[in-house]
């Protein structure tokens, strides 16, 4: 049996929940910081990472090389009421960019 790896990178009052789901916990307060864990991050070969969208950048960059790959999935969840929504929005982007045109209906989320 194969045991898959999750994390959470985010602001520490949002990890007790993921810290209660058994996923292993990156706590930091800015970009910065982030950046300084980027690599021990890489090299436990997590299979899935959630983070905040406001550190979504900053990994997305890290791990571009790694995008023909399909693992590790970086997944941003929205934290703040401002942020829901765009995971939708780059949904839609990505659709149009690979096919061309936006086939997903406005009001269809």
């Amino acid at each position: 049996m194969s045991k898959v790896k999750l994390a959470f990178v985010g602001g520490e009052e949002n990890t007790l929940c993921f810290r209660g789901m058994g996923f292993d916990v990156f706590a930091v307060k800015e970009d910065a910081e982030l950046r300084e864990m980027l690599q021990e991050i890489r090299s436990a070969n997590y299979a899935v990472i959630f983070t905040e969208w406001r550190f979504y950048p900053v990994l997305k960059a890290f791990f571009e090389d790694l995008r023909s790959e399909a693992l590790p999935v970086i997944c941003p969840i929205p934290t703040k009421k401002a942020e829901i929504g765009k995971g939708g929005d780059t949904i839609r982007k990505l659709v149009e960019l690979a096919i061309g045109s936006n086939i997903l209906l406005q009001g269809e989320e």
